[in-house]
């Protein structure tokens, strides 16, 4: 398991490094992608990557909560859920603001992925954590949706890659969270095999 967190803390410290060249990258509207939408090719490419990122980040939180989920609390089971509802309905909500740069549509794109992937996350812990995790969703797609809207006209790109990141730090602290019930449990219940 440490070499598992020093992969993600250097996959976020070159996050880091690169964000004094997202200015340059970000806010070129010189070479627009074909259509009519306006965004640059960069933008476009931007979003794709981070729907692609955001589906590889929950198969790993499934796979983990499905390994997992019965043996950690109801609270942190409820927080998994939310947390992870929330942060990645948000990244989609973003993401379909930009791309389709209407409201409804974006809204209602990020709640029904919100309020699926609320049933998801929270199915291996309770039905109170699928509960949360519904309405996480339904929050995060909402605020997403109208922040990809807003940001249109400055720094699309940067803001979703600013979401991403967002995305990388919850997740890691939610990780270390569940690693560190999961060695206490495993702490309490050897005194008492050894009776």
């Amino acid at each position: 398991m440490k070499s598992w967190m020093s992969k993600v803390i250097a996959g976020i410290m070159g996050c880091v490094m690169m964000i004094p060249a997202l200015p340059v990258s970000a806010h070129d509207h010189s070479v627009t992608a074909p259509g009519s939408s306006g965004l640059s090719a960069f933008t476009i490419n931007t979003g794709i990557s981070s729907i692609v990122f955001v589906l590889l980040v929950l198969i790993a939180f499934v796979i983990q909560a499905r390994t997992n989920g019965a043996h950690v609390s109801k609270m942190l089971g409820m927080m998994a859920a939310m947390t992870v509802t929330m942060n990645s309905s948000l990244v989609v909500g973003t993401v379909a603001g930009i791309l389709l740069n209407h409201m409804f549509y974006a809204t209602v794109i990020g709640v029904l992925f919100g309020m699926l992937l609320g049933i998801i996350s929270g199915f291996y812990y309770s039905i109170l954590a699928v509960m949360d995790g519904m309405l996480s969703g339904v929050m995060g797609g909402m605020m997403g949706a109208m922040l990809g809207v807003m940001v249109l006209q400055e720094f699309p790109a940067q803001t979703i890659l600013f979401m991403d990141f967002i995305l990388i730090i919850s997740m890691s602290l939610l990780y270390k969270v569940i690693q560190q019930e999961m060695i206490s449990i495993n702490d309490v219940s050897i005194p008492l095999m050894e009776d």
